[in-house]
């Protein structure tokens, strides 16, 4: 096994810097989940209810005014070449096109047409910088940004506040987010430190169902995470204070080299050395994939329980573990968003009718596609209010962050919710699921449906 897993990550190395934005093989991919619906085992904990469902319709009036042959652009900024491009593969790119295809098809918002402007970054916060300065420089300027790594959440997060320009983010960094307090930088999924304290919450309060074999009563997580913020931002002080007050030891964080040919047996021989029998994943993409082969290749995965970030939790690490995919099984992972499997629910019946007329592989069937779905039909609610309230002519992030306060809670396509409700700038619920074999096919079934996660922002200064 351990042979496989040298194997693997070096073809992996080799994959990503050939490859650039392109999708991993499908011929090397695993069974895709099941469009049927899932039936979950009975959760132990049924946890909290979301405050508002995700698939509600946001409450908009509709147009006052129409702005034919107006145009409102979509900024974005990501990683489409270099080795980290495979993070969010095409997925992103299709989810963001189908959904302003759809909303520019039914009449744009209020007649205004959207249009795309993406630039690749390779999630260099340098670069990351620059492509939002060759933004803000045009006019007029943006009305908001979308980015989709760390990097570029901390990097962004003084300028986006000067400029009054909001930032749409999937780098989930909680000092980005809450220092200061009401800030331009908005969450398209709770903050990590937030996911990481509701695995916790919930691991601690399933212990007795979930313990691996032969474990004790005492809670004993070791974290692996990438060296840098995004890898840290699970173990916070405020996350870690947290599982202390549970009686939870979370022992200090290994980190994990960014590359796709990184080793990571040291790590975790030295987390199961001092006690670990749970590891948590802080890491996406080939990072998932290291830490379950080589945990496999231990022979330690049936002496832990395995549970991993939102980013953990995805197709894209069962498409590069490709024909050995069911290494990932009994994996769990925080979801704060509904799956391509909860058909019954109208959000993702739009988004699976979209991807299947885009005619993709079902390789990419990812969270990045229904994250970027949503995303614009969040955007188009919040423009059209905006234009109601403020009007038109004077639309800029200011109105589009005012607007979007006023809705508070709003709904992203069905699939999932932004929160700026008071101080919030993220939302604060998710659901845990685990990697399991249905009907002949991986998929990931719910194992404790949408509850409240911890609150561990960090003080205000």
């Amino acid at each position: 096994m351990r042979r496989f897993v040298h194997f693997l990550l070096a073809g992996l190395l080799l994959a990503a810097l050939a490859a650039g934005c392109t999708a991993p093989p499908a011929a090397e991919a695993p069974a895709a989940p099941t469009e049927a619906a899932v039936e979950a085992p009975a959760a132990p904990e049924a946890g909290v209810a979301m405050a508002a469902a995700p698939e509600a319709e946001n409450a908009i009036a509709p147009c006052a005014t129409t702005h034919e042959g107006e145009t409102i652009v979509v900024y974005q900024q990501a990683g489409l070449t270099g080795p980290l491009s495979t993070i969010l593969g095409n997925s992103f790119i299709n989810g963001t096109n189908d959904a302003v295809e759809e909303i520019n098809g039914a009449g744009g918002v209020c007649g205004a047409e959207l249009s795309i402007r993406l630039v690749d970054t390779q999630y260099d916060p340098e670069q990351e910088l620059a492509a939002y300065e060759s933004f803000r420089a045009e006019d007029p300027k943006p009305l908001f940004v979308l980015t989709y790594g760390s990097g570029a959440t901390i990097v962004l997060k003084d300028r986006v506040n000067e400029d009054k320009i909001p930032n749409l983010a999937a780098g989930l960094n909680a000092e980005a987010f809450y220092i200061p307090r009401n800030g331009y930088t908005v969450g398209v999924a709770p903050i990590y430190s937030d996911q990481f304290a509701g695995f916790v919450k919930w691991a601690a309060e399933n212990w007795a169902e979930i313990k691996p074999e032969g474990a004790g009563d005492e809670i004993v997580v070791g974290v692996v995470g990438w060296a840098n913020a995004f890898g840290a931002g699970a173990t916070t002080p405020e996350a870690l204070a947290y599982a202390e007050s549970l009686g939870v030891t979370v022992l200090p964080l290994e980190q994990q080299e960014i590359s796709p040919s990184a080793d990571v047996t040291g790590q975790l021989q030295n987390l199961l050395v001092n006690g670990a029998n749970v590891i948590y994943i802080q890491s996406l993409s080939f990072g998932p994939a290291q830490v379950i082969g080589t945990l496999r290749a231990l022979g330690a995965w049936d002496s832990v329980v395995v549970g991993g970030v939102n980013w953990a939790m995805n197709q894209d690490v069962l498409n590069i573990l490709g024909e050995n995919a069911t290494l990932a099984e009994g994996m769990y992972g925080v979801v704060p968003s509904y799956w391509w499997t909860d058909t019954e629910v109208a959000g993702v019946q739009k988004a699976l009718a979209a991807f299947e007329a885009g005619g993709y592989p079902e390789t990419e069937k990812a969270v990045g596609y229904l994250l970027s779905y949503g995303s614009l039909f969040a955007i188009r609610d919040i423009l059209q209010h905006a234009i109601n309230t403020s009007g038109y002519e004077n639309l800029s992030g200011e109105s589009f962050m005012a607007a979007m306060q006023d809705l508070g809670l709003v709904s992203a396509g069905g699939l999932y919710a932004l929160d700026v409700r008071g101080e919030n700038r993220a939302p604060a619920v998710a659901t845990i699921r685990r990697v399991a074999t249905v009907d002949g096919k991986l998929t990931y079934v719910t194992v404790q449906d949408f509850f409240e996660l911890p609150d561990t922002r960090p003080p205000a200064p």
